[in-house]
């Protein structure tokens, strides 16, 4: 396969983060696994780059609902 690069701002990359979660809680396992493996593959490549660390910020995600 080839690969594709593609640059993000910390926002934009939280914003994809609300909507793989949308997409999972509406759609349940059927996006379940392509949703883990795209989140964690954001994560994976941000996490030194973050102001704020991810798991802060998904804890918050979890309070306010």
């Amino acid at each position: 396969m080839n690969e594709i690069k593609l640059t993000l701002q910390e926002n934009e990359v939280r914003a994809l983060f609300q909507l793989i979660d949308v997409a999972v809680k509406s759609q349940g396992l059927q996006v379940a696994e392509a949703a883990t493996f795209i989140f964690n593959k954001l994560q994976e490549q941000a996490k030194e780059q973050w102001s704020e660390p991810v798991e802060e910020e998904e804890s918050k995600e979890e309070e306010a609902e």
